[in-house]
């Protein structure tokens, strides 16, 4: 029974990264449009950045929607991961071309991306596996049969090391400044 716990946290961590992601984009105009620029930098032709932008931001909401609840967390599970993927494989292609754009991933930031935007990417790849795992294993679709306390500690865990993933740039830079 435990895996479904981990299983409801990972769900839960994942959906807000996913929301934080889309809402740094949609604070403002401003963050649209330096987002839009960001996507134009990885390849994206100018007259499709904005329809790649809102793909994006609407696959992150999707996903974030469709996690939390047990019966459709599987597809946002698929969502979020494909998206992992994407970023992972667009990320490792500007990094081969040497491009020094930053991440948008979370807002505005100034550092260039590098390989350890692959690295958590990997890890939150790993912690959807979990979360799939976890769902689907145990056949749980619903909350019926489930402990509210072990409920309520694995997704205060989430939010913990959400939290942490969100300012994963920030933590990487404090332990290894430029």
């Amino acid at each position: 029974m435990l895996i479904a716990y981990i299983g409801f946290g990972c769900r839960i961590l994942l959906a807000l990264v996913f929301v934080a992601a889309a809402a740094s984009k949609l604070r403002g105009r401003r963050d649209f449009i330096e987002f839009r620029a960001t996507v134009s930098a990885f390849g994206v032709k100018p007259r499709w950045s904005s329809a790649a932008a809102g793909a994006v931001i609407a696959c992150e909401l999707a996903a974030a929607a469709l996690m939390p609840v047990g019966v459709t967390a599987p597809a946002g599970l698929g969502i979020g991961a494909a998206l992992l993927i994407v970023f992972s494989l667009v990320i490792a292609s500007a990094l081969r071309r040497g491009t020094s754009t930053s991440c948008r991933c979370f807002g505005t930031s100034t550092r260039p991306l590098g390989a350890r935007h692959l690295v958590r990417n990997a890890i939150l790849l790993v912690i959807a596996g979990a979360g799939l795992a976890g769902t689907v294993l145990t056949g749980h679709t619903g909350s019926a049969g489930f402990d509210t306390a072990a409920l309520i500690v694995s997704g205060f865990a989430a939010v913990v090391v959400a939290a942490l993933v969100i300012a994963y740039d920030d933590l990487v830079a404090l332990v290894l400044p430029r």
